[in-house]
């Protein structure tokens, strides 16, 4: 059931960027317009199943595929490297990746401390106290480091963050 709904997901993007995108788009264009799967799988999936101040965002009551409430952001919880879902948990979050502007990614603005996102603050709580904390940069990192072929001896070398020193 799972391979399904990882599999439903994947073309639901896959057919909604091809239906936005222009034809005519110059190859140019296209350049670094994609994250590093390799090191979300080993750096940034961690910490969405880590528990930050206590509290996992892979949670049923938080932003578990199955059984969530945490709004659009929706992941399924404690995958290994290689299972298939896990290709929707890095869609899911590069939906919430602003690549012009890393700072302004949806995924770090929603649970830093004071800041307000488009429905208001994080119905989690504040996960990161500041800009500095080691999961917040890890993420922050991972956006703003956009590979293509031309440079992807860049992809695959993050360094995974211990998760028990993130948050409060």
């Amino acid at each position: 059931m799972r391979n399904g709904v990882a599999i439903a997901v994947l073309a639901m993007v896959m057919l909604g960027v091809g239906a936005c995108r222009d034809v005519s788009v110059d190859e140019q264009d296209m350049t670094g317009q994609a994250l590093c799967f390799a090191d979300y799988q080993a750096c940034i999936d961690p910490i969405f199943n880590g528990h930050i101040s206590g509290v996992s965002c892979s949670t049923s009551s938080c932003h578990d595929q199955g059984a969530g409430s945490g709004g659009g952001f929706k992941i399924f919880p404690n995958l290994s490297a290689g299972d298939p879902e896990m290709l929707a948990n890095y869609f899911a979050a590069r939906s919430f990746a602003n690549l012009n502007d890393p700072d302004q990614s949806k995924l770090l603005l929603e649970p830093l401390q004071g800041s307000f996102g488009i429905t208001g603050s994080h119905g989690g709580g504040n996960i990161f106290p500041d800009r500095n904390d080691l999961c917040y940069v890890a993420i922050r990192d991972w956006i703003s480091h956009r590979v293509d072929d031309s440079n992807s001896e860049s992809c695959g070398v993050c360094t995974p963050v211990d998760v028990s020193l993130c948050g409060y």
